[in-house]
C-alpha cells in the first residue's frame, strides 16, 4: 500500500515538472513562430536560451524588428546585451532612430553606452536629435 501511494506521488510530481516545462517550450515555440512571421532568421534553440537567461524574447523580437524596418539593423545579440547589461532596449533602439533621422550618426553600440550611463545622457542624445530634426523642418 505504502508502495503504490509512493509510485503515485512520483507519478504526479513527475507530470507536473512535464507540464511546467511544456508550458515554458510552447511559449518559446510561440515566439518563435511570431519571429519567423516577422521575417526574423532566429534558432528554436537561441530563443530557449533567451528565456533560460529571463530575456523578454518579444521585446528583443521588437526591437530587432523595427531597427531593421528603419534601416539600422541590430543584431539580436547585442539587443540581448544590452538588456542583459541593464538597458532598455526599445528606448535605445528608437533613439538611435530618432538620432539618424536627425543626420546624427549614432550606432546602437554607442546610444547603449548612453542608456547604460543614465537616463540624462540618453536624454541628452534624443533632445539634440530632436533639435536637429526641427531646424532641418524650419
Amino acid at each position: 500500500m505504502k508502495v503504490q501511494y509512493i509510485n503515485k506521488v512520483v507519478f504526479i510530481a513527475i507530470a507536473i515538472i512535464i507540464s511546467i516545462i511544456s508550458m515554458g517550450l510552447l511559449q518559446v515555440f510561440i515566439q518563435w513562430v511570431r519571429a519567423l512571421h516577422s521575417n526574423v532568421n532566429v534558432s528554436y534553440f537561441k530563443l530557449v536560451g533567451m528565456r533560460l537567461r529571463k530575456v523578454p524574447i518579444q521585446t528583443i523580437i521588437d526591437a530587432h524588428v523595427l531597427s531593421r524596418s528603419e534601416g539600422h539593423p541590430v543584431e539580436l545579440d547585442l539587443l540581448e546585451a544590452h538588456y542583459l547589461a541593464g538597458g532598455n532596449v526599445l528606448h535605445t533602439v528608437q533613439t538611435v532612430i530618432d538620432a539618424n533621422k536627425a543626420n546624427v550618426k549614432l550606432d546602437f553600440k554607442e546610444a547603449a553606452a548612453l542608456d547604460l550611463a543614465g537616463d540624462q545622457m540618453l536624454e541628452v542624445a534624443k533632445n539634440i536629435a530632436k533639435r536637429q530634426v526641427l531646424e532641418q523642418h524650419h
